[in-house]
């Protein structure tokens, strides 16, 4: 497995410029076209280069030749902002890595032992301690922006300086997105296993999709036989385990079922 390397995150997730530019790149097929008509309202040149290189490379990269095959894209306002904000903020993750650590081992686990609690930018800022080290003002400056991100993908409430955090119940859309990337071909930053067929234990244990949604774990067969009623994995019990298959086979099928069935 490619070793990760976990760098700081100074700017924002410019959520609402990202989702300006999937908006428009569904009708268009280059990144270069893209830049050129994308008109981020921005006080200069090097403000709006900068939120360009950061929206480009947690929301569009991809070796797809086409951007409008992008699967974000293409499910960008097919269920409202919702969705939107919950497909984006799993992108921004798999290209975060330090957020997504802080996620996986920091928030979701005292979640697990301790229900909903308040985080404070200070307690993100010890944990990324043991990962990252940059000067104080850039490891502050990391640990807000990822508690921001979590506050601006709606992840979390705001609670005075701090946050809330609570188990979360996302579309069934960014379920299953989080599922076919962590399983299947696709998304290289997310993908974990090669499995088309993993047992409920498997995902509970092994996954990490539904972690990163915050989802409790007790949800995660509810999502799935909502997931069979939809026809978007098949339910194969074999040998004592309660399988599911993941009949569209790719993260690009996924999105092909799902928009064919509109």
């Amino acid at each position: 497995m490619e070793e990760i390397e976990y760098k700081s995150i100074t700017k924002s997730a410019y959520v609402d410029e990202g989702l300006e530019t999937l908006r428009l790149a569904g009708d268009i097929e280059s990144t270069e076209e893209l830049k050129e008509i994308l008109l981020f309202n921005m006080n200069s040149d090097f403000s709006r280069q900068t939120c360009w290189s950061q929206v480009h490379k947690r929301y569009l990269l991809s070796k797809k030749e086409n951007i409008n095959k992008i699967p974000l894209v293409r499910l960008t306002d097919y269920q409202g902002e919702k969705l939107n904000r919950e497909l984006m903020y799993l992108n921004y993750l798999h290209r975060e890595p330090i957020a997504r650590k802080t996620v996986l081992e920091l928030i979701y686990p005292r979640l697990l032992t301790d229900g909903p609690y308040i985080l404070s930018r200070a307690q993100v800022k010890e944990f990324i301690k043991i990962y990252i080290s940059y000067s104080e003002a850039t490891m502050v400056k990391t640990a807000s922006q990822i508690t921001k991100a979590l506050l601006d993908f709606r992840l979390v409430q705001e609670e005075g300086k701090d946050v809330k955090v609570s188990y979360y119940e996302p579309s069934i859309y960014s379920f299953l997105y989080g599922l076919y990337a962590e399983y299947t071909p696709g998304m290289k930053a997310a993908s974990r296993f090669k499995i088309l067929n993993p047992s409920l234990e498997h995902l509970r244990q092994k996954a990490h999709f539904y972690k990163l949604l915050l989802i409790k774990p007790s949800m995660l067969e509810p999502y799935l036989k909502m997931a069979w009623e939809k026809n978007l994995v098949a339910y194969e019990p074999t040998g004592g385990l309660n399988q599911y298959v993941l009949s569209h086979k790719t993260l690009d099928g996924l999105v092909d079922y799902i928009l064919k069935e509109e």
